[in-house]
């Protein structure tokens, strides 16, 4: 059981941290402090006390309190997070760690409070102190004993190895989250917690990083805003590929180990994978270290200070700009030409561009272009159609003929369980193809996607 000199210790131990902070400043811990402070008052308010108690309590439905602070330890983003999570371990000093390792001792004192030891207190105070005119008040689901209580229980243990063969990266990133606080909640002196704490920001990110794997920039403020769910699509999902994936796994492969790595222009025909292929890769490799950023065409200007941005962080990033192509008034073209190649300020070694379109030379060209009276016209029509060169690789994707648009769409049978005699298949994925979009493997897909639903009402 607590005390109160034991409450007021707590809350004033809080005032001395140092690195992690900013813990202060998150709403649950101001309410649980508040809290201690009508506690721990000389003149007891028993109404305070009470609502106090179910304001906390109100914030903590549904959440446990112990899993709660480490998660905001994890969610942190400040100096000593941003040191430690990098390469140069000398950056991060002794005098830093051991500070690291006193806020974590100190922050393990709040975790310890349990629902029964604010219940005992509060039940003491009001059996020893509660005026007489306030006893027929405080009776029934208003009494201590009866308070509700948040959720606070440890977790039953560790995974040895989180499995990522099966698992989107959402899921993967639930679930190496999920180890990690299980191995920091169980550690019985958290002080001793800093090296996993730094594993976890290396391995996982930090902030915004370390909560999502896919992001986007929001309209509104200019700012990245992550992805809740993105598209749990695999590469073994993209049948008949085999030439295009092998070209961008191995780039890929090579930037996530640290190796030079290019630019990618994927190019062809609509509906023939070439953005389910770079939305694939974050399921593959986001346990490698990878995320993905989308950035829209016109948010291209905002490159420069996305990158600077990316470059602090101790993952790996793909800019993915999708269908991507200019008329000719536009100049962004222009911007994009020099930030990938040829600009003042280098490309961090973290960040690659991946960028698909439906057409070859990126800036459209027309016969005007051809027949403009400018002196220096050929260098214009040039400088339009080298925007493409400035990617170190383009790969080409492919209208599939009918032999491999039906072996796409027996794949993607076999994958969905689809139990149908191999020619009424084929005969039913060459009307759908009539009746639809031509042959690719979009249309391979909806046809799949049709062909589940039905067979899943007739079966009912």
């Amino acid at each position: 059981m607590k005390t109160i000199a034991a409450i007021r210790k707590i809350r004033l131990s809080l005032n001395g941290l140092v690195l992690f902070e900013e813990l202060l400043q998150d709403t649950r811990i101001q309410l649980l402090c508040g809290l201690f402070e009508e506690l721990s008052k000389k003149e007891t308010d028993f109404e305070k006390i009470y609502i106090s108690y179910h304001r906390f309590y109100k914030s903590m439905i549904g959440i446990n309190w112990v899993e709660y602070l480490v998660q905001k330890l994890f969610d942190t983003d400040n100096a000593f997070v941003a040191l430690a999570s990098g390469s140069d371990n000398e950056k991060v000093n002794s005098d830093m760690m051991e500070t690291a390792a006193r806020d974590l001792q100190i922050i393990q004192t709040l975790a310890e409070i349990k629902p029964g030891d604010i219940l005992s207190l509060a039940t003491a105070l009001f059996q020893d102190q509660l005026p007489k005119a306030d006893k027929e008040i405080f009776t029934g689901l208003l009494w201590p004993e009866n308070w509700p209580v948040w959720r606070w229980d440890l977790p039953d243990g560790v995974n040895d190895q989180t499995e990522v063969n099966d698992l989107s990266a959402a899921q993967w990133l639930r679930a190496i989250k999920s180890d990690f606080l299980k191995k920091f909640i169980l550690q019985t002196r958290w002080e001793l917690n800093v090296p996993i704490l730094v594993d976890y920001y290396r391995k996982v990110g930090y902030g915004i990083f370390g909560t999502y794997a896919a992001f986007k920039i929001k309209e509104s403020c200019k700012k990245l805003e992550g992805v809740e769910n993105p598209d749990p699509i695999r590469v073994n999902n993209l049948i008949c590929q085999e030439r295009e994936q092998a070209l961008v796994l191995h780039n890929t492969e090579s930037f996530l180990q640290g190796f030079p790595a290019n630019n990618i222009i994927l190019y062809g025909n609509r509906g023939t994978g070439k953005s389910s292929l770079v939305k694939a890769l974050l399921n593959e490799y986001v346990n490698k270290g990878l995320r993905i950023v989308q950035l829209k065409k016109n948010q291209i200007g905002l490159f420069p200070e996305l990158v600077r941005d990316l470059a602090r962080i101790p993952l790996k990033f793909i800019v993915f700009i999708d269908d991507l192509s200019f008329n000719d008034v536009e100049e962004d073209y222009k911007h994009l030409k020099s930030l990938l190649e040829g600009g003042v300020e280098a490309r961090p070694q973290n960040v690659l561009v991946y960028a698909t379109s439906n057409r070859r030379h990126l800036v459209k060209e027309s016969f005007v272009d051809r027949r403009s009276d400018d002196v220096h016209a050929q260098d214009n029509m040039e400088e339009k159609l080298s925007l493409a060169d400035r990617f170190g690789i383009t790969v080409t994707f492919l209208s599939p003929d009918q032999e491999t648009y039906l072996k796409i769409v027996e794949g993607l049978a076999a994958q969905n369980k689809i139990r149908i005699e191999r020619d009424e298949l084929r005969q039913r994925a060459l009307k759908w193809v009539m009746m639809h979009n031509g042959r690719s493997g979009r249309t391979a897909r909806q046809f799949i996607d049709h062909l589940t639903g039905e067979l899943a009402v007739s079966k009912n």
